[in-house]
């Protein structure tokens, strides 16, 4: 390795330039650069990637080929395999089947390894790259041994089959100043340019960064704003559902303190009427009494008057038998006979029943007639009412009416205010008025008033219906604090929906009873 380098190649033939494009046909040809951290690298061959027609038709039509096939066969390969495995063969056929591929499968490997070991490039030569590598390496620097060594054996590139390399350079100091005076030029330029390049990028990530962070002092100014406008419009809101909730409660404790009042007003004015209309009863029942008594002893007086000792029996005389002077009435066609006076059927029917003296032996046989007075009741749940009418929108006068003690009808008739609606029932025969029944969740409106002048009061209830139906009730003023107690227990059941309560204008209350007759 030590002796003297391998002789130059020998020159060109006399009277013949010698061959600078080594071997290749005239034609523009591109100019590669290698930069030196890239040297020794060599060229990169990338095929085109564009498609073969002919070879993608085959393809396609190989495809559809197998598919037809496969298609062709299956039934046929699957009704054997079924049939194979029903007559117990089917283990040993899978068996069989797999030892065949693992063979296929070794025998394949086996050859690609000894076709791999066959082929293998013969060493020592070199290919485009590696001619290219050595003759890059060559001209980076003389050798140090001697000025004008010839290029190695090798570096023409005899056993390289791309036919393109560099060739022999010319021998001599000069060439060699040339070179490493070129190469010296690339470098610097290849620096500055290298530096150039850095210098933008460091440009262009500082633009990007200034940028990004314009960017992002922008959004977090926007969220801010955004922040601050939620927490004002929450605040806001939060203000206002304060605001509402206290009026609300404000409203509800004024509505309870209301309502309370009104049910002490309410327990007030029945104790007083209670306490009246016993004080009215007992009244009653002691000059009813004191009634009784006087008029039994006038009937005892009467009867004792009235009776009177039976007469003597007297015989019959001449005397008697002497006609009178009606008798002795000739009928003469000219002459009306006078008139007599009507003759009493039977002498019992000058007594009554209580000119008799009650018998202190013997019980009645006949019950006592009834003496029943104006009915009346203390409970709150029976409200007794005068009449109800019902109006429509299509008359101006009631379709249908309920008047208490007119007709078949007492004056037992009561209204029941529930949680399920308005009901009437005739309370002395013990029969309800179902078709007069108001449901609760098909009212819609309820308006009451009080008149002094006759003393009434007036319930009108207006229903969810085509026809605008509307039941107008009548009752006694005395019975007004039931009616209250009634609507106050209806709203507060589970079957009212939005029902409204309002006051019936003093107007149309007089108009209404004007065309009813009550005034």
């Amino acid at each position: 390795m030590s002796g003297p380098p391998p002789p130059p190649p020998p020159p060109p033939p006399h009277g013949e330039n010698p061959r600078t494009a080594s071997g290749l046909p005239p034609g523009n040809y591109d100019i590669f650069i290698i930069p030196p951290h890239a040297s020794g690298s060599g060229f990169l061959y990338l095929p085109s990637l564009q498609p073969h027609r002919n070879s993608f038709l085959a393809g396609c039509a190989c495809t559809i080929l197998g598919m037809s096939v496969w298609t062709a066969i299956a039934p046929a390969l699957k009704t054997w395999v079924q049939a194979q495995s029903q007559n117990g063969g089917g283990s040993g056929m899978f068996v069989l089947v797999l030892g065949v591929g693992v063979a296929a499968w070794a025998f394949g490997k086996t050859q690609g390894e000894t076709g791999h070991g066959g082929h293998s490039p013969p060493p020592g030569g070199g290919g485009h790259g590696a001619g290219s590598g050595a003759a890059h390496n060559h001209g980076a620097g003389p050798n140090p041994s001697s000025g004008n060594t010839g290029p190695p054996p090798g570096a023409n590139g005899y056993a390289n089959t791309g036919g393109f390399n560099a060739g022999p350079k010319p021998a001599g100091s000069g060439w060699q100043q040339r070179q490493q005076s070129t190469s010296g030029a690339g470098g610097a330029a290849w620096e500055k340019a290298r530096e150039e390049t850095r210098r933008r990028e460091e440009e262009r990530r500082a633009r990007e960064e200034e940028r990004k962070a314009a960017e992002e002092a922008r959004k977090k100014k926007e969220e801010d704003e955004k922040k601050a406008r939620e927490a004002a419009e929450k605040e806001k809101w939060e203000k206002a559902r304060a605001r509402e909730k206290e009026a609300r409660e404000r409203e509800a404790r004024e509505k309870l303190i209301r309502e309370r009042l009104a049910r002490e007003k309410a327990a007030r004015e029945a104790d007083a009427k209670e306490r009246e209309a016993r004080e009215r009863e007992a009244k009653e029942a002691k000059e009813k009494e004191a009634r009784e008594k006087a008029k039994r002893t006038t009937e005892a007086s009467t009867t004792s008057s009235q009776t009177s000792p039976r007469k003597k029996y007297e015989r019959p005389t001449a005397k008697s038998y002497v006609g009178t002077e009606e008798d002795g009435h000739s009928f003469r066609p000219y002459e009306t006979p006078p008139k007599r006076p009507a003759k009493t059927a039977s002498t019992s029917s000058m007594y009554s029943e209580s000119s008799y003296a009650p018998s202190q032996t013997t019980a009645r046989t006949t019950p006592p007639p009834s003496h029943r007075g104006p009915y009346s009741t203390k409970d709150p749940d029976k409200i007794v009412i005068k009449a109800v009418y019902l109006f429509n929108d299509l008359f101006p006068k009631p379709v249908a009416q309920l008047v208490s003690g007119v007709g078949s009808v007492t004056d037992g008739l009561v209204l029941k205010i529930t949680t399920e609606g308005l009901f009437i029932d005739d309370d002395v025969r013990n029969i309800g008025q179902r078709e007069w029944d108001v449901k609760a969740w098909g009212m819609k409106l309820v308006e009451t008033i009080s008149i002094t002048d006759p003393p009434l009061h007036i319930l009108r209830a207006s229903i969810r219906d085509p026809e605008g139906k509307k039941y107008v009730f009548i009752l006694k003023d005395e019975e007004s604090w039931k009616v209250a107690l009634g609507l106050q227990r209806l709203r507060r059941g589970p079957l009212v929906r939005s029902l409204g309560s309002s006051g019936l204008g003093m107007g149309e209350a007089r108009r209404l009873l004007g065309d009813l007759g009550w005034t």
